[in-house]
């Protein structure tokens, strides 16, 4: 416990539930949300923040932390399409669907070309698994080009991802009401890499450097005030992403990077250090659940809601991890060993 506390950064992880509310906003409240589309800050955000903690100024070190970042990428997305697909095979039982509704949805003919190019999640409820896709897809791209001593490219990928976004955006708003997955290409490539890279060189340039009051002051305020840019941006423009949502995102990671001090021991003794994941993982099953049980009027209620029983199902699963691995551990240590 005192190793998460000494490494990990409280106000960064409060902020992160916070992002992860905000996604809940997305798919449960929509323009209805009443600060619509204040909510467009937490994606790019979460991108960016893990490009910000894969860098560190050792080559050795770095290359560890790639390696790390792949294997857990793979182990969310493993993780996160196995909880979907049992809680599909029910919900399509308990919709009267059937088995065979639930694989036709879950296989098809262009499995592999949606899955790692569009990054179109395939299952049948958990659509918001695509980030988890698009995490697997910068990992590996950032692996090779770490592997490969290309980090410097990010510099000219950071621009052009950016440019090529916002060329097509106009025409990925037309298809995204369409049946057509190709919406989601901008995932990985055109809408988390340039994030990623973004968070990446500012912990290469910024990270590490102290930083004044009067500076953590204003990092603050822009973060808020290119936040509060996106309520005029969208009666605007029409775009899939906001330039305002990327400069708020790079000035609330500034700020709350260069805080030091607050350890939070008695928020990770309760909550650990993956409540944002949870939530993020957990809430759109939540939602589903809870909508067949109770009518909301007002969405943001529900959006609360849902919030509080992701949180509740965090805990619960930490209380009863905690005796499985002592037991996992008792089981482990009584195998006979072979020398």
């Amino acid at each position: 416990m005192n190793n998460i506390i000494k490494k990990r950064n409280l106000a960064l992880d409060l902020f992160k539930v916070f992002l992860a509310f905000l996604v809940i906003c997305i798919h449960f409240a929509g323009e209805a949300y009443p600060f619509f589309p204040l909510y467009r800050l937490a994606v790019p955000t979460f991108f960016m923040i893990s490009g910000y903690y894969n860098y560190h100024p050792e080559r050795e070190v770095r290359e560890k932390k790639t390696r790390a970042f792949l294997s857990r990428s793979v182990k969310y997305m493993v993780f996160g399409f196995g909880l979907y697909v049992v809680f599909d095979f029910f919900l399509c039982y308990a919709e009267g669907k059937g088995v065979g509704y639930y694989f036709t949805t879950l296989f098809h003919d262009d499995l592999f070309l949606d899955f790692f190019f569009l990054n179109t999640p395939v299952t049948y409820s958990g659509y918001q698994l695509w980030f988890l896709i698009a995490l697997l897809v910068l990992s590996l791209i950032h692996f090779l080009m770490v592997k490969h001593r290309k980090e410097k490219w990010y510099y000219l990928l950071v621009p052009a991802c950016i440019a090529i976004y916002l060329f097509f955006s106009g025409y990925m708003h037309l298809l995204q009401y369409t049946d057509m997955p190709i919406r989601y290409t901008r995932n990985a490539l055109f809408f988390g890499l340039p994030n990623f890279a973004l968070g990446y060189l500012m912990a290469k340039h910024f990270g590490g450097k102290a930083v004044s009051g009067g500076k953590k002051a204003l990092f603050l305020a822009l973060g808020v005030l290119f936040f509060f840019l996106q309520i005029a941006e969208s009666r605007i423009v029409v775009m899939e992403m906001y330039l305002s949502t990327l400069l708020s995102a790079f000035f609330f990671l500034r700020f709350l990077t260069s805080l030091q001090g607050c350890r939070g021991r008695l928020y990770y003794k309760i909550f650990g250090k993956d409540l944002s994941f949870s939530i993020y993982l957990l809430h759109v099953a939540v939602g589903i659940v809870l909508g067949k049980f109770v009518t909301f009027e007002e969405p943001m209620f529900k959006c609360a809601a849902v919030l509080l029983l992701s949180i509740l199902l965090h805990l619960a699963g930490r209380a009863l991890s905690i005796p499985a691995k002592k037991l996992w551990k008792r089981i482990f240590d009584a195998l006979p060993t072979f020398n």
